[in-house]
């Protein structure tokens, strides 16, 4: 496992640089041609991780119903973000991988639903959801780096 969380960091450290080189403007424009934008990429994967590794293991998710309503699959942005949403990220985007870490590591996510995804992998662990939440995390990371081109 320790290789998926070094993986998952190194993406997370990837998706932290978006949120700190980017304006607000930039990370709440939606090219023509796509349905999201930089933000909608960074909430969607903070809140499909938690549904893929918490919510499987029936464990409350360590982030607000509100935040993953906004951001579960099947959504898109409907409104600019403010501020404080990118401040927020930044903060999740670190502090989840010390909990899902720690929560990981004393057995708190070992009752777990097996769980088939729309891409078709089936994941009967949390250690299969966090590898396969790098995966997801990198099909996002690519998507941003597609719309980049668009905004910059």
């Amino acid at each position: 496992m320790n290789n998926d969380f070094h993986i998952w960091e190194n993406n997370r450290n990837i998706y932290l640089k978006f949120l700190i080189h980017n304006s607000l403007e930039e990370l709440n424009k939606v090219p023509k041609g796509f349905n999201n934008n930089l933000l909608w990429n960074i909430g969607h994967v903070i809140a499909v991780q938690q549904r893929l590794v918490y919510g499987l293991a029936h464990v409350p998710l360590k982030i607000s119903d509100d935040l993953f309503q906004k951001y579960k699959p099947g959504t898109k942005p409907e409104i600019p973000e403010p501020e404080e949403t990118v401040e927020l990220f930044k903060e999740l985007l670190i502090k989840t991988i010390a909990e899902t870490k720690a929560d990981f590591g004393s057995g708190k996510l070992d009752h777990y639903t097996p769980y088939t995804t729309s891409k078709g992998f089936h994941l009967s662990s949390a250690a299969e959801a966090i590898t396969f939440n790098n995966y997801h995390e990198a099909l996002h990371l690519g998507t941003m780096v597609s719309l980049l081109k668009f905004i910059k």
